[in-house]
């Protein structure tokens, strides 16, 4: 019986392993592959040039290191702003719950170029004339910093919000009872009580919204207006204008190990604050 089981899981399992298969692991020995590879001139032969010649030129280690501070204010940013609404909207009844969220995760039922766009239409428009009036030497507010976190936070807030609320709908009334119940005012029940239970749920969050920002393509293009040189434009850049796939894969692969470092992080980081 035992034997049939496991042999009906492996059934179930067999299209979620094939897809792994096709779309991830395959790729990635591509990628792999080809970062170690030498073609030129036909001639194929092993080689680390691809990773010396990254580390040789600071201005690839200074995309990452610009895609990497863009990605940490968006994400700062979008906590500020997330938290207070996950916060609301785990207090309220049930149906307004939905209603809530449903609001709140509609953008992502649009595509990531439509939303880019439309956002720099309201810079370009709209706001542009509000800043105008206080500043009018000004032309335009798109190609920097400011649109660039803009659409990164516009674009990655249900990411967010959604497991941040996720720990906040969970949370045990009993515990915020009892806080009270021992004297504890708001602000402390929540920096004691409810900040601490939901930090799982944050540090969720900020592993979707980091990781999307440090990688996104989409965003510094059309919101950087061709002035942005980070990571992911770079990738891009290498493997459709230059064709030098190889050098794209070892920027890709040095990237993937950055990402995982940081991962594993916050992984070691969430779990000192569960046992705590």
């Amino acid at each position: 019986m035992t034997k049939a089981k496991n042999n009906a899981y492996l059934l179930y399992l067999l299209p979620y392993l094939l897809i792994l298969a096709l779309f991830i692991i395959l790729p990635m020995i591509f990628i792999v592959v080809y970062s170690l590879i030498d073609s030129s001139e036909f001639v194929y032969k092993l080689t680390v040039d691809n990773f010396t010649s990254f580390f040789s030129t600071y201005l690839y280690f200074k995309a990452i290191l610009k895609s990497l501070k863009l990605a940490f204010i968006a994400t700062i940013v979008t906590i500020a702003i997330c938290y207070p609404v996950a916060f609301y909207i785990s207090r309220r009844k049930p149906k307004i719950r939905k209603a809530l969220l449903l609001l709140t995760t509609s953008p992502m039922w649009i595509n990531m170029l439509l939303r880019t766009l439309a956002i720099k239409q309201v810079l370009d428009g709209p706001l542009l004339k509000i800043v105008q009036l206080f500043n009018p030497d000004v032309s335009v507010i798109i190609g920097n910093d400011f649109s660039v976190v803009l659409g990164m936070v516009y674009n990655y807030i249900p990411y967010m919000v959604l497991p941040i609320y996720t720990s906040l709908v969970k949370l045990d009334n009993k515990l915020i009872e009892a806080s009270t119940d021992l004297g504890a005012h708001k602000a402390q029940t929540f920096i004691h009580v409810i900040l601490p239970l939901s930090l799982p749920g944050v540090l969720s969050g900020v592993t979707m919204v980091f990781l999307s920002c440090t990688t996104t393509i989409t965003i510094s293009k059309y919101l950087g207006e061709g002035r942005y040189f980070l990571i992911g434009n770079v990738i891009e850049n290498e493997f459709i204008t230059n064709s030098r796939w190889g050098f794209g894969s070892a920027i890709s692969l040095i990237l993937l190990l950055i990402m995982l470092l940081i991962m594993y992080i916050l992984d070691r980081f969430s779990k000192k604050w569960e046992v705590e």
